[in-house]
């Protein structure tokens, strides 16, 4: 199945069984089954932090005092349960005892209480040790024990090999609850070609879906949910289910979406294609120095006020041309040059060495780590903080940022070009004689909405007329040949099924 919820990233180690928001927990997952959400997962710091004195994984007696029984209470109301582990000495921050030399001990352990589940993280391997011996260690430990459980390994796990190792394997880092780094998953995963490895027994896993966390806007989350049904990624929440609205519980309870992710065809969507519609408008990114076209990290200053960026041509402003239809009104981003535009102004303040917008007055800033991609922003200037220093204008055109990460590479001032609008489908099971595909046209632009127009023939439909489908609504959108065109919000998506 690709069908989970998990909760560790909002009630991370403080989950117990002792107060009352485990058991409300359990009873929204029981009122929502009927939408196909199976597995309880629990994440890291439901262990011990050291092992029995016979060397067995030990469940924390103060968060759950009734492993066992908790364990048949979520079995008992028709769901599955899932656990974490790490392959090496420890979990993930040092939280708990890792499986290293303790997988057939542990795997034992996990069958003996009716585990589901098992995912195994790569935080924590012994000096010299890669993951995937460690990861191959879990899998058939977990296989000799002769119960079915998924099997959930990171992306440290090569994807050739993968399929013959574990049920799942992750994208790429762990996500973020904000657009671009939502948008990271998804575009790892086509770059990477990983379509071709997913299917029945194997997902490619794009991380927790981040939809009620409150940093994306409603259009967004509508394009998350939409991304994970068509690439077929497992459905594991990572919002905090006892504090939803009812537009949060709307949108994940999809039947239509979560139908075509769980489509018994079992094929991965891809991009079918993409064009830039003229109109781009870039962001502006921080990232490493030596990971994108030189032009891209290198800016002009023009009239001693603008910054243009030799990539595209344009200015970085503080703030775009329409704010009222941006995502995030104070991101940075890069425009048409226009020296009367107080908000593509800037001053260098070389004593803080800082970029001061001459509209607003706001510094230039980094914002969450977004790793390859750091995502700016335009925030009070604070003289001491290190995401705010960055140095002038360089012999060769970079601003280099004096914030380093923890790979210590140099960090340059870039933009995110990309084709904008862009169309991706999936085939989808049909009556024989019959075709169905599920269509998302996605305007990443980051504000105006697009027209966007798919060529059915694309799909592979000639001369045969095909019947539309909303898949929010349900609602039928009407008989179309030849081409179908849909108005898509920025930062949104149209998505569709169609049928023969």
């Amino acid at each position: 199945t690709r069908s989970e919820r998990n909760s560790c990233q909002v009630c991370a180690c403080v989950l117990s069984t002792s107060g009352t928001k485990f058991p409300f927990l359990l009873r929204m997952f029981c009122l929502t089954l009927c939408t196909g959400y199976q597995y309880v997962n629990l994440d890291n710091c439901w262990q011990e932090p050291t092992r029995a004195a016979n060397g067995s994984i030990v469940p924390s007696r103060e968060r759950f005092p009734n492993w066992e029984h908790m364990i048949y209470k979520i079995h008992d109301m028709g769901l599955l349960f899932g656990l974490y582990t790490d392959f090496g000495l420890t979990t993930c921050g040092e939280k708990a005892p890792g499986s290293w030399e303790h997988e057939e001990q542990d795997a034992k352990s996990y069958a003996f209480w009716n585990v589901d589940y098992v995912k195994d993280d790569d935080c924590k391997a012994p000096p010299g040790v890669l993951s995937p011996p460690g990861y191959k260690k879990m899998s058939e430990a977990l296989r000799a024990t002769g119960r079915e459980i998924v099997f959930s390994v990171k992306q440290s796990q090569p994807i050739e090999s993968a399929r013959s190792v574990c049920n799942l394997r992750r994208v790429t880092h762990d996500i973020k609850d904000t657009f671009y780094d939502m948008m990271r998953e998804v575009e790892v995963n086509h770059d990477d070609g990983l379509a071709k490895y997913a299917g029945p027994g194997f997902w490619n896993d794009m991380d927790m879906i981040e939809i009620g966390n409150g940093n994306m806007t409603f259009t967004e989350e509508k394009t998350h949910m939409a991304f994970w049904c068509l690439l077929k990624s497992p459905l594991i929440l990572g919002n905090d289910l006892s504090n939803m609205s009812q537009q949060t519980v709307d949108l994940l309870s999809s039947d239509n979406a979560i139908a075509i992710n769980q489509n018994s065809l079992g094929i991965q969507g891809t991009r079918l294609t993409a064009f830039d519609s003229g109109l781009t408008v870039a962001i502006a990114i921080l990232t490493n120095c030596s990971e994108a076209a030189a032009a891209h990290h290198e800016w002009h200053v023009d009239r001693g006020v603008l910054l243009r960026n030799m990539a595209t041509g344009n200015c970085l402003s503080s703030m775009g041309p329409a704010p009222g239809d941006f995502p995030s009104p104070l991101q940075p981003v890069v425009l048409p040059c226009n020296e009367t535009d107080a908000y593509q102004q800037w001053e260098y303040a070389n004593s803080t060495n800082q970029f001061i917008s001459k509209a607003t007055g706001l510094c230039l800033d980094i914002a969450k780590a977004t790793i390859p991609k750091y995502q700016l922003r335009m925030v009070k200037c604070e003289k001491n903080k290190a995401q705010q220093k960055f140095s002038p204008v360089g012999d060769h055109g970079n601003i280099q940022s004096m914030f380093k990460d923890y790979t210590d590479h140099p960090l340059c001032l870039s933009v995110d070009i990309t084709d904008d609008l862009q169309i991706w489908s999936v085939a989808l099971s049909a009556p024989p004689g019959h075709g169905g595909w599920a269509v998302v046209f996605f305007n990443r632009a980051i504000y105006a909405s697009r027209n966007i127009t798919l060529d059915l023939a694309d799909l592979g439909v000639d001369s045969a007329t095909v019947t539309v489908y909303d898949v929010w609504s349900g609602r039928m959108m009407g008989n179309h040949t030849g081409t179908l065109t849909q108005l898509v919000p920025a930062h949104g998506v149209a998505f569709l099924e169609l049928t023969t």
